[in-house]
């Protein structure tokens, strides 16, 4: 995904005429309940989520969110692709869990971690191959 791709990706969650990212276009990429987005963002609070999108507490969360994707469009080819990674895809790293069960506990920078080091690993078929003498 390019940045230009990701640039409009990040557009589309964003609450218009605001500087804050919308909890309702979130939960709709995400394809994820209010009240899934309101527990990660405030587990001791029982309000929807919809009702705060200013909340200081679900906008960091959802700025973590956005950081988890940023680094991850590398990877991917759409923001679909990365969407699907992001809800599915178990990472042996962390026993089979996916990013967004570690997002959802709260282990943002154990997965950004992760990322950055397969972002600096080179891809098997890219390596060079030594010629025998």
């Amino acid at each position: 995904m390019t940045e230009a791709e990701f640039e409009i990706f990040m557009d589309s969650l964003r609450v218009p005429g605001s500087i804050h990212i919308s909890p309702k276009r979130v939960i709709a990429a995400l394809g994820i309940r209010a009240k899934d987005l309101n527990a990660i963002s405030n587990p001791q609070d029982r309000m929807a989520a919809k009702t705060q999108q200013g909340s200081a507490r679900l906008q960091t969360a959802l700025r973590n969110l956005v950081r988890i994707l940023s680094a991850a469009r590398a990877n991917h080819e759409n923001a679909e692709q990365m969407l699907y990674w992001f809800m599915n895809y178990p990472l042996v790293q962390f026993y089979y869990r996916t990013p967004f069960e570690m997002f959802a506990d709260a282990r943002v920078e154990e997965l950004l971690s992760l990322l950055s080091v397969n972002a600096q690993r080179q891809p098997i078929d890219e390596v060079p191959h030594r010629r025998p003498r």
